[in-house]
């Protein structure tokens, strides 16, 4: 049994019925009672008449079975959601909640959200619960040709988070891609790290679905404890290792582990693979593959893909991200026509319909070439022996962790303390990775310097993801200028190292 994408329903229902489709940490889901647990959600909706739902649903909850379940139900009725996890403040939820104009809430856990103007309901198992009703919006024009199916919302540089719309032929030209030219087969195992607000998650969400195989769901404290992962992955055998390298880098550290003899494949996305990550697990995991690509949130997941075999290794350091997909194309817009590297521009159906509501921004990011969808995305690269190679960022925009980071929002949140007088975040780097974020901070020296970064600290929890808090905030007196007058971000740094290295 498996997900088709186009008809929006599960198919080839005698195939495999009772192979597991979906595992949390409570249950085991069998793929009859995935489309069952899925269709007892849409015949609700239905009745409630919140099938005709206008605006983005946001779906709160970690790594519960029945966000799989929702994900599912919403796409069938070809309703929008908006994954929210539980790592992020009740404050930037509130600020999505109200950018997307959301009027429902579905909540996967026993918190509850209780915004004003909404509904807000909790689905446990087969269990669907009411804990706030409001009026919803209806569709009166439900046959969109090309139907949004979610929004991620990233960081965005204004100080307010920015809503990544992803269609219907989007996610459909991802899974032939992912079902097509990866090898998968509806035995394997897809190994689930990433909470389901970031991106790299889709990697195993849809692609389980569509090809028929499994998806283990793993909770962050899970995830935490390497001991427990792996224990988890040689219970369940499972295959597809889906992740960022950072993430990987700690148990490439283990060394061999007969627990993960399962492991089959390695698919990175996110953030630069290491030479010397992808050399290790080629020593430990000789028969497994190691997959590196490439992709931005609005080209939905992932634009470029490359086995990182033996001969490439010793070729390339550092790694290609690969070729482009198929029925995709991949431009480097150059400054001068002598250059061979410049700014990476995707162009195909995969890309994004664009930002919500932020006409502005689309304006300068997202255009039409020859017919098809474009997305200027801010990253350098150039080709080489036909495949592409990454250089970093063209703006202050940074990966860290895997996650995609406005450098900026950090400082306009800092701005609005009235303690503040002014800041600027920058990410300092080594070996050409961001490792730690640095906000420089000018006080209005009311409080002391000690009781200033503690004050700081706590106010950026409240509105900001744990992984957006920066490793260091740095009080100084002023900052030093470039000759156009601009902070000299550079004197900043190796100014703070100095200090730091003292």
């Amino acid at each position: 049994m498996r997900f088709c994408f186009e008809q929006k329903d599960f198919i080839e229902q005698q195939i495999n019925p009772y192979q597991l489709a979906v595992i949390d940490d409570k249950r085991e889901l069998t793929w009859i009672q995935f489309e069952e647990e899925v269709n007892n959600i849409c015949f609700y909706f239905k009745e409630k008449g919140w099938d005709k739902i206008a605006n983005p649903i946001i779906l709160y909850g970690h790594k519960q079975a029945e966000m799989i379940n929702v994900i599912y139900a919403l796409m069938k009725m070809k309703l929008v959601y908006i994954p929210m996890d539980i790592i992020y403040p009740k404050q930037r939820i509130s600020s999505i909640q109200k950018i997307a104009n959301v009027e429902l809430i579905i909540n996967c856990t026993d918190n509850l959200l209780d915004f004003d103007k909404t509904t807000e309901i909790q689905v446990k198992s087969k269990e669907f619960i009411i804990t706030k009703e409001n009026n919803v919006t209806l569709n009166s024009n439900a046959n969109i040709e090309d139907p949004l199916v979610y929004i991620i919302f990233t960081s965005g540089s204004t100080g307010e988070p920015k809503g990544v719309q992803i269609s219907s032929k989007a996610v459909q030209t991802f899974t032939h891609w992912m079902m097509n030219d990866f090898g998968f087969s509806s035995k394997d195992i897809f190994i689930n790290i990433a909470n389901f607000s970031f991106d790299l998650s889709v990697y195993e969400l849809m692609s389980f679905g569509a090809i028929g195989s499994t998806l283990l769901l793993n909770d962050l404290e899970t995830t935490k404890d390497s001991e427990v992962l792996m224990n988890r992955i040689e219970k369940y055998k499972g295959s597809i290792w889906v992740s960022t390298p950072s993430f990987a880098l700690t148990y490439a550290r283990i060394g061999y582990d007969n627990r993960l003899e399962s492991l089959r494949y390695f698919l990175f996305c996110g953030e630069t693979l290491p030479h010397t990550l992808a050399l290790t697990l080629h020593k430990e995991f000789p028969s497994a593959i190691v997959y590196n690509t490439y992709g931005p949130t609005e080209a939905t997941v992932a634009t470029t893909l490359v086995e990182i075999t033996k001969e490439i290794l010793e070729k390339y350091n550092p790694l290609p991200v690969g070729y482009p997909k198929p029925d995709c194309e991949i431009l480097i817009e150059t400054e001068n026509k002598e250059d061979n590297e410049g700014e990476i521009v995707i162009v195909g159906e995969h890309v994004s319909m664009g930002y919500f509501n932020n006409e502005d921004l689309n304006k300068e990011k997202f255009f039409i070439h020859k017919g098809k969808r474009a997305f200027r995305t801010g990253d350098l690269a150039y080709y080489k022996d036909e495949m592409l190679f990454c250089k970093g960022r063209n703006d202050d925009q940074i990966k860290m962790h895997g996650f995609r980071i406005e450098l900026n929002e950090i400082t306009n949140v800092i701005c609005k303390n009235e303690l503040v007088s002014t800041a600027v975040t920058v990410g300092l780097k080594r070996n050409n990775e961001v490792k730690k974020i640095v906000s420089f901070v000018i006080s209005k020296n009311t409080v002391s310097n000690y009781e200033l970064k503690e004050t700081l600290v706590n106010y950026l929890k409240q509105s900001l993801p744990y992984y957006m808090i920066p490793g260091d905030i740095d009080i100084v007196n002023e900052f030093p200028y470039s000759t156009s007058h601009k902070i000299d971000r550079k004197k900043l740094i190796d100014e703070y190292l100095k200090r730091k290295l003292v």
